[in-house]
């Protein structure tokens, strides 16, 4: 219900928590238009809010125009005309292929697209996240077109903090 979205959020901004992730796939858009609403609502100061874009390999041949047509959308859903940070939702690989991105198309035609929408006032910073071949993630986040990571690290999956043993399930 919309009282206990907002309790909840209002809730975290009391205890200190300021950023928000969603996504266009979380919930179909329905992350977005909650969080949104609760935010245009409580109107905190300090809110730092970040969503996600993840083509389909039906969008790899026009990645620019797919790219700004995604942050369009969650703009929109969340009733803001700008966000802090947005996210490449897709893996990224060496060679790409199926729905993964190659090192070469996340520098030569995402960041590009990002950063025109960097200019455009539209987001504050480039980001991805941090899924797919540990080689091609380490290019592209060499390059130092993105200021934000997002790597995988939780109970399920603590790769990114510690080796694993050998049969680790995750």
């Amino acid at each position: 219900a919309p009282a206990d979205r907002e309790r909840a959020i209002a809730r975290a901004l009391e205890a200190g928590v300021n950023y928000f992730d969603t996504a266009a796939q979380y919930g179909d858009g329905q992350s977005e238009k909650n969080l949104g609403l609760a935010l245009k609502k409580l109107k905190p100061a300090n809110a730092v809010v970040a969503t996600k874009v993840r083509l389909k390999p039906a969008e790899f041949a026009r990645i620019a125009d797919a790219v700004t047509r995604s942050l369009d959308a969650s703009l929109a859903r969340l009733q803001m005309e700008r966000v802090d940070i947005f996210h490449l939702h897709n893996e990224i690989t060496d060679a790409g292929g199926g729905e993964t991105l190659s090192a070469r198309q996340v520098l030569q035609e995402v960041a590009p697209a990002f950063e025109r929408l960097r200019q455009a006032g539209k987001i504050g910073h480039l980001g991805l996240t941090a899924i797919g071949d540990t080689v091609a993630l380490k290019e592209a986040v060499d390059a130092g077109a993105f200021a934000s990571a997002q790597v995988v690290c939780n109970m399920l999956n603590p790769s990114a903090a510690q080796p694993l043993p050998a049969n680790y399930p995750a």
